[in-house]
């Protein structure tokens, strides 16, 4: 189940945004920023006391190195991560954006197969990054065929790296290295989301009560 999720939320963003309930750039915006708040609260409340439960605080290095590979990331994707896509109907698909999505998917999957609110997080911060991605595809002049393989490609991606850590004998004797990495990962871009989903830097009442929410529900279910 923990391999499926992700891969039906990238579904379910696909889904939402062929029937056009996309279209409305604030629901959009709303949602990614429950999203963020829902994955930050996730990692402070879940994930990084588990981590120094298990290490000594050497492991504060490798959340450092998270943030530095997700800032990595977002260069190559150009901030697609938290929203930033912006691309002209009928335009090329901008590879760079979409390898920059597929690796930050792939690393973020590692260590959800032993961290269910974890999982339950990345799969609420899946279906907005999955929405803008098909809206850009639809943008494009691919051909439908590609653009559905592009899609599933990226839905597979967390799922593959949940397989991959589960799986293979080499990561598990770094099983508390990789979930500091991706902590780093996840307050990173959680805290990117945040700030990028204020206009002109300042919030509004609905913005503002969605990151509450946020917050609070992943507080909650942690």
């Amino acid at each position: 189940m923990n391999i499926v999720l992700p891969f039906l939320s990238v579904l379910l963003g696909t889904f939402l945004v062929a029937v056009g309930l996309s279209k409305p750039q604030k629901r959009l915006r709303l949602l990614l920023a429950f999203s963020g708040a829902f994955l930050l609260s996730t990692t402070i409340t879940s994930l990084l006391p588990e981590i120094f439960t298990h290490a000594d605080t050497s492991i504060s290095y490798w959340i450092l190195v998270g943030i530095v590979v997700q800032v990595v990331l977002e260069n190559i994707s150009k901030g697609a991560e938290h929203g930033h896509v912006h691309i002209h109907k009928n335009a090329r698909l901008p590879w760079a954006m979409f390898l920059g999505l597929s690796l930050h998917a792939f690393i973020e999957g590692f260590p959800i197969h032993n961290h269910t609110q974890l999982l339950w997080a990345i799969v609420v911060h899946k279906l907005p990054i999955a929405m803008l991605l098909t809206a850009t595809l639809w943008q494009t002049k691919l051909s439908m065929r590609l653009r559905i393989a592009l899609l599933l490609g990226f839905a597979l991606m967390t799922p593959l790296g949940s397989y991959l850590n589960a799986t293979a004998v080499f990561f598990q004797p770094y099983a508390v290295q990789i979930t500091a990495l991706v902590a780093g990962v996840t307050l990173h871009i959680s805290t990117t989301i945040l700030f990028e989903s204020a206009e002109n830097h300042r919030f509004n009442t609905s913005k503002i009560a969605v990151i509450l929410f946020g917050l609070g529900i992943a507080a909650l279910v942690n």
